[in-house]
């Protein structure tokens, strides 16, 4: 199915496989008679994009096309794991969310003329409608793999998300007042231990997705400081 000959929205998220910082989940609105404005301004997979061509292209898409975004900050994320959700749960509901949000945000006529909802696949059907089981308009959602390249909704979407994702781990930088690794490795435990050793590990906590494995590395390493 050619996504871009329709009038579809799609969805993506961003942040769910750092250690730092919030998830942020974005759907947005695009009308095939915006496709080729789109991409004459650049959008494309945000994979193949830097960061500062990400944020240039959102300033832009914002203008151009109704969207939806969810900023999950790190607390809100982890008093949901805490409560039993895994990370499937949170994906489904936040994406359905902002689905149904950005349908709102249309009129009338342009809500009737939605053909396809795609969605970044992350689960199998059964498992997005366990978690969602009424999800907003079911007979239009496809889940793809690499939805990003094939539907330019989705890399509207992603780039929107991204771009938030990069907004909020800026201001993370400038209250900690040096730059935060990305991802999650031996060098983002290594960071993560020195603020942890310097204010606790309630305090990495508020910053940090508290399900991580890096989190017990993070007091692995700090048992190791001690005890030398």
């Amino acid at each position: 199915m050619n996504y871009d000959q329709l009038n579809t929205i799609g969805s993506d998220e961003a942040g769910v496989g750092d250690y730092f910082g919030p998830m942020t989940v974005c759907a947005a609105h695009v009308p095939a008679d915006k496709v080729a404005l789109l991409k004459e301004l650049g959008v494309k997979d945000s994979k193949n994009l830097s960061n500062g061509t990400v944020d240039k292209l959102a300033r832009d898409i914002i203008h151009i096309i109704p969207y939806s975004l969810v900023i999950l900050d790190n607390p809100s994320y982890n008093e949901k794991i805490d409560a039993g959700w895994n990370i499937v749960k949170l994906k489904a509901v936040l994406h359905d969310h902002c689905i149904r949000n950005v349908y709102e945000k249309l009129d009338d006529g342009a809500q009737q003329d939605v053909q396809a909802i795609v969605i970044d696949q992350f689960t199998t059907e059964n498992a997005y409608r366990k978690y969602v089981p009424d999800p907003f308009r079911p007979e239009l959602i496809h889940q793809e793999t690499k939805a990003e390249s094939k539907s330019i909704a989705v890399a509207c979407a992603s780039i929107l998300a991204r771009s938030k994702y990069l907004e909020q781990m800026e201001n993370l930088n400038r209250h900690l007042k040096t730059e935060v690794p990305r991802g999650a490795s031996g060098k983002t435990d290594a960071f993560a231990a020195k603020i942890a050793g310097r204010h606790g590990m309630d305090y990495l906590d508020n910053m940090t997705k508290k399900h991580f494995k890096s989190r017990q590395k993070v007091m692995d390493l700090l048992r190791q400081k001690r005890s030398m």
